[in-house]
C-alpha cells in the first residue's frame, strides 16, 4: 500500500512568500552596496600608489559582494519559483483527482 502523502500547501505558499521576500530584500540590499562601491578617487588620501591601492581592494570587494548577492538573490528566486510549481502541481494532482473520482461517482447506478 503506497504511503498516505499529505501536502500541506498552505505552508508551502507561505515558504515562496518567504522566498520572494528574500529575493526583493536582497534586490534592495544589492543597489546600497552597488552605491557604496562609489568611492571619489580622494577617499582614501592621496599617497602616491597607497590610496590607488587601497580604492582598487575596496572596488574588488564590492564587486565581489555585488556577485554574491546577486547569486542569493537568483538562488532565492529558483527556490521560490519550485515551490509554486511543487504547490501548483499538488493542487492539479487533487483537481484531477477530484475531477476522476467525480466520475467514477456520476457513472456508478444510484
Amino acid at each position: 500500500m503506497p504511503p498516505d502523502i499529505d501536502v500541506d500547501v498552505q505552508a508551502v505558499r507561505r515558504l515562496e512568500t518567504a522566498a520572494k521576500q528574500v529575493t526583493s530584500s536582497l534586490a534592495a540590499l544589492e543597489g546600497q552596496l552597488a552605491s557604496a562601491g562609489d568611492v571619489p578617487s580622494g577617499a582614501f588620501g592621496h599617497l602616491p600608489f597607497a590610496s590607488d591601492m587601497l580604492r582598487a581592494k575596496y572596488a574588488e570587494q564590492v564587486g565581489g559582494g555585488l556577485e554574491l548577492f546577486a547569486a542569493a538573490q537568483a538562488a532565492f528566486g529558483r527556490v521560490a519559483s519550485a515551490l509554486a510549481d511543487t504547490a501548483e502541481a499538488y493542487e492539479r494532482t487533487e483537481q484531477d483527482l477530484d475531477s476522476g473520482f467525480k466520475a467514477i461517482q456520476a457513472g456508478m447506478p444510484g
